[in-house]
């Protein structure tokens, strides 16, 4: 897809992923392909360090190899030094300081990647939970890297409007046509969605509900029942058929009279 996508005339940026990428053949495909990437990695991956004590053979000599794996959290018990990232205090508005994250920056090499990574541990204080970030800018900040990184939460919105909005697992699709025009009809709807989200966001009066676009279709979804409601409530031209199961707009016809008029 990156290929596709270079060969195709888009620009070359950072590259985003979770976990399931961060693994050495993905990466060193980015590396071989010259891209600078964030990716998340697992707890259990393992960091090169200077053994403590002189490794042998079993013969007696010097092995070559004089190097430990520790995993991550072992790792960065021993780093000192802890950055909060967030929000300050602000005293003309009376917000207090805000922290989002702990971090931790080394710049180390890992067991199953060649070369140095900067690794940033993020840990989150009020949830504890704490993940490990890998990027090739090796003189990057910790605040920058996870501001980097936060940008893919961006797919993962896509996907949930995708599949709650516009019910996009439901499409029944048979042909590679049916897909192309399936995924075009629900990007388009997320880019009008985010557009409008844009708009209200920018119009000088906020609503007190989070402004996402879920929140932007319930209230449009809000806004048409009270329509709908007004218009049984005050328009003279809606009738209720007789049995109750049958709406009829505008002036209706009485066939007993024979007029046919509606």
């Amino acid at each position: 897809m990156l290929d596709w996508a270079v060969k195709n005339g888009f620009p070359k940026c950072t590259v985003l992923a979770d976990s399931w990428f961060g693994v050495g053949p993905f990466i060193k495909k980015l590396e071989k392909r010259e891209f600078t990437y964030v990716v998340e990695i697992k707890h259990n991956c393992n960091v090169k360090t200077p053994c403590q004590e002189t490794k042998l053979t079993p013969k007696g000599r010097i092995a070559k190899n004089q190097l430990d794996l520790t995993n991550l959290p072992e790792y960065f018990k021993r780093i000192s030094p802890v950055v909060k990232c967030g929000f300050c205090a602000d005293k003309q508005s009376g917000k207090k300081e805000k922290v989002l994250y702990h971090t931790k920056t080394v710049t180390a090499c890992l067991n199953f990647i060649p070369g140095k990574h900067r690794i940033v541990e993020s840990t989150d204080p009020i949830k504890q939970t704490t993940k490990y970030l890998l990027t090739n800018e090796l003189t990057r900040e910790a605040t920058k890297i996870i501001s980097v990184y936060s940008n893919r939460w961006v797919i993962e919105e896509f996907f949930r409007n995708a599949k709650q909005l516009t019910d996009l697992e439901g499409a029944t699709i048979r042909s590679e046509q049916g897909v192309t025009i399936a995924l075009c009809l629900v990007s388009w709807i997320d880019s009008l969605l985010h557009f409008e989200n844009y708009k209200q966001g920018t119009a000088g009066k906020l609503s007190k509900e989070s402004l996402t676009i879920p929140s932007i279709v319930r209230r449009a979804q809000y806004e048409n029942l009270k329509a709908i409601l007004k218009r049984v409530h005050h328009d003279k031209t809606l009738l209720v058929g007789r049995d109750r199961s049958d709406l009829y707009l505008g002036q209706c016809s009485d066939t007993r009279n024979g007029n046919g008029s509606r």
